[in-house]
């Protein structure tokens, strides 16, 4: 069993057979590996050197890094009781892995100050990748709450992460009669706050709260601290369709309370997926288009169009995010089902460009943890995805 400060090297090389870029897979051991989520600058150390990921190994899992040029794997804490859940709730079935008592994929990093914020059952703790100092940010968040993914101010100084209302049969430890989505199909009794913290550690306030909705995603923007880009799930479907008329993401000023719609052209207005650009000037989204297929799209923070582009035969579930140092989104699906790619927005006409292949069997493990979800570091050289297969899942780097 791995020990907090242990080191080791499980890593492979190879030649993407495609564009013969160099890609290591970094873990080949565990049920699950699993870096941040797709939203932007959330896995990378500011100088590229190191990502961050949790894993699951031997019944018990924990936040690791690993030194992005060697392949090298520290544990950055002692292992957690518990395998952790990344439920499928998101898709409305709410199937999950694990006991939701150990660490998945809700973390960030701090890219500057390396403190990696992760969430271990309902704890929202903090780490320092190299001297492994810990801080305990929210003991317990409450057993009332489900929470989403945590963000980080671009300042490195606060920590906020969005929580709405737990199923009340399951609080009250009874089989629920109905489920999650079903249960709150009216909106009564669901509510979002967003609670935040100083990363040094301090008092917990809710920054912002609003009943009848939710949401698992409000990444901070990078170039403004006081700045959220929000998910607003509507009942009855929430974030599997909403209420299939308001628009899913807005930005949401702090300070004021203020939210900004940032619509998509097409006429189904429920994105699936937002982040936001490396300069936080803009956002990138996707979604299922009206006219069939999906539509992907860059919108600035007035809400403005920048462009939209209409893929109506594209099928295939994916996500977006931002790539660093170039106009263009990574997709790991909608246009392919096994390719990385970069779409290019800096002009009328789409160009996409095949980084390499990430190949998961989409089915090999319930929830999300197949999803490739990449991450681009912020200098441009690195993308990270995951992949699974024969029923586990593992964590690569390709060099860009």
């Amino acid at each position: 069993m791995f020990r907090k400060g242990e080191t080791w090297n499980e890593s492979e090389l190879y030649r993407d057979p495609l564009t013969l870029r160099q890609v290591r897979r970094v873990t080949s051991q565990g049920l699950y590996n699993q870096t941040p989520t797709y939203h932007t600058n959330v896995g990378f150390t500011a100088d590229g050197e190191f990502l961050i990921f949790g894993s699951a190994r031997g019944g018990k899992s924990a936040i690791f890094r690993c030194h992005v040029p060697t392949g090298d794997i520290t544990s950055l804490i002692d292992p957690v009781d518990g395998m952790g859940s990344y439920s499928a709730l998101h898709k409305g079935n709410g199937v999950t892995v694990g006991n939701g008592m150990g660490i998945t994929g809700q973390m960030c990093i701090a890219p500057r100050s390396r403190w990696a914020v992760f969430l271990a059952g309902r704890a929202l703790r903090a780490v320092h990748i190299e001297t492994l100092e810990e801080r305990m940010l929210i003991p317990d968040i409450g057993p009332e709450w489900v929470a989403g993914m945590p963000s980080i101010d671009p300042e490195e100084q606060y920590v906020i992460v969005p929580v709405m209302s737990a199923h009340p049969e399951i609080l009250a430890g009874r089989r629920p009669t109905r489920p999650y989505m079903e249960h709150f199909a009216t909106g009564e009794g669901m509510e979002l706050r967003l609670l935040q913290v100083p990363l040094a550690g301090g008092t917990v306030t809710t920054v912002y709260r609003e009943e009848g909705i939710g949401s698992a995603h409000c990444p901070h923007c990078p170039a403004d601290p006081d700045l959220l880009l929000l998910d607003r799930d509507f009942p009855p479907r929430y974030w599997a369709g909403s209420d299939g008329v308001t628009n899913r993401i807005w930005t949401l000023r702090l300070s004021t309370g203020e939210l900004t719609e940032l619509p998509p052209q097409d006429q189904a207005r429920f994105q699936v997926h937002s982040a936001w650009t490396w300069d936080g000037q803009h956002v990138i989204y996707h979604g299922r288009s009206a006219e069939g297929g999906y539509y992907i799209g860059v919108v600035d923070r007035d809400g403005r169009t920048v462009h939209e582009y209409g893929f109506h035969r594209a099928e295939h579930y994916g996500h977006v995010s931002a790539m660093a140092g170039r106009p263009a989104i990574i997709l790991d699906g909608n246009l392919s089902s096994d390719l990385l790619l970069w779409l290019y927005y800096d002009s009328g006409q789409p160009r996409v460009e095949i980084i390499a292949r990430h190949g998961t069997d989409w089915g090999a493990l319930p929830g999300q943890f197949p999803h490739p979800h990449p991450l681009s570091d912020p200098t441009g050289r690195w993308i990270s995805f995951n992949a699974a297969h024969r029923g586990r899942s593992d964590v690569f780097i390709v060099a860009v």
